[in-house]
């Protein structure tokens, strides 16, 4: 067993490296004597030798197996200091304390020892659970004595957990209904409360009530939603993505979300639903379920729609024909030097919404109505209580 040396004084060495020296009729004969304030304490408690002993050095040799007069030359005792040490023993058993009283002279030449000894029995009365769990799931409870509390994910089966705790005392039995408990290997059942005992090396027990629970999750929200990177708008249980105008095909389209629970699932139409990578066809409304841990449900309605707004727009008259390119609501049109900018009709096509379109107050044709382009033109478009505004630019190349 390994020697640790786990005491406040000095060792001593072994070796007595340091004499003094003096005639051979001086040298002291020494005389081993101590006593024990108690000789029989629990562990952890203190035991304090006293030394009545005569000569000029003394150790002694407290019989555990951290200091043992067995491994004298190897492992010297614990050196008495004022005449007295307290020690408390670490594990319990009965033990052999040995006290050497030494005397030496002629500069180490003559040595004389003498030897007392007396017997000391340890106890332990630890009887105290310093943590306890489950192995599978991994969890760790509560303790609040005699309580302990360990909550497990939603879904563990309570019928067979295998218990790991740590006892205060490796000399401690851990047991339920009659039967052992060896940590992380032995199954109990916790469908109902267990009383769990844990009895000392005394004798002595302590019980503690172990509960296992689950508390499912409740959350089932989503607080995201987009496609195509344009966020939809959430109202209540209703979301609306608008879509560029020009969107035509809503048949496999991607979406992302995000929800308050991860360990919620989204599904559609008994389909689970991966943010990012699972593709719906949103041509008519998509019902979304969101399904918390505890099997509650929140059903969301998605409506995937296309943007009032051009499709089309550019001057078909003009050789060869010139169209812009559709890419947000500001439109840019070059065209070739003596171009009658002041005086043409613009050929357009918008979204299916058949908006009406406008510049001010006047209506627009699609290749009829004449405009002034020598400036910016800004078209509003109105449908379904919506509108956009398109500004145009026409410039002239040199």
């Amino acid at each position: 067993m390994k020697k640790n040396k786990i005491f406040t004084p000095i060792l001593l060495l072994a070796a007595i490296l340091v004499f003094q020296g003096c005639a051979k009729e001086d040298i002291m004969q020494p005389k081993a004597c101590f006593s024990a304030d108690v000789t029989e304490a629990n562990v952890g408690e203190p035991v304090t030798f006293t030394n009545c002993g005569e000569g000029m050095s003394f150790s002694i040799w407290t019989g555990d197996s951290y200091h043992s007069f067995a491994n004298y030359g190897t492992d010297a005792g614990v050196v008495l200091t004022d005449d007295f040490i307290s020690y408390s023993y670490p594990e319990p058993g009965t033990f052999t304390v040995a006290i050497v009283a030494t005397s030496f002279g002629n500069n180490g030449e003559d040595v004389f020892e003498d030897v007392d000894s007396l017997v000391v029995t340890i106890t332990d009365a630890r009887a105290e659970l310093i943590e306890f769990g489950f192995r599978s799931p991994k969890v760790i409870g509560v303790i609040t004595e005699p309580t302990i509390s360990i909550e497990v994910p939603y879904g563990t089966k309570f019928s067979s957990l295998k218990p790991t705790f740590k006892t205060s005392s490796k000399f401690a039995v851990v047991t339920v209904d009659g039967v052992i408990l060896t940590s992380g290997k032995t199954a109990v059942d916790f469908t109902n409360p267990v009383e769990v005992l844990v009895t000392a090396q005394t004798g002595a027990v302590k019980t503690y009530m172990a509960t296992a629970f689950s508390d499912p999750d409740t959350e089932k929200e989503i607080t995201e939603f987009s496609i195509n990177e344009i966020p939809g708008v959430i109202d209540g249980n209703s979301i609306t993505v608008t879509l560029p105008a020009g969107t035509s095909d809503f048949t496999r389209l991607k979406a992302d979300f995000e929800i308050t629970s991860d360990k919620a699932i989204v599904t559609v139409d008994g389909a689970v639903q991966t943010s990012g990578s699972s593709r719906n066809d949103f041509s008519d409304p998509v019902s979304y379920t969101v399904t918390a841990e505890d099997e509650s449900a929140t059903t969301y309605m998605v409506t995937v729609e296309e943007e009032i707004g051009f499709i089309s727009y550019g001057f078909e008259q003009l050789v060869p024909p010139v169209y812009a390119t559709l890419s947000g609501y500001d439109l840019t049109i070059q065209v070739l030097e003596g171009t009658p900018v002041d005086s043409m009709y613009a050929s357009f096509v918008t979204t299916d919404h058949n908006p009406t379109v406008k510049i001010g107050d006047i209506a627009q044709e699609s290749g009829i109505t004449l405009n002034d382009f020598s400036g910016p033109v800004t078209y509003t478009l109105v449908a379904d209580n919506k509108s956009v505004n398109y500004t145009i630019r026409v410039t002239v190349i040199k």
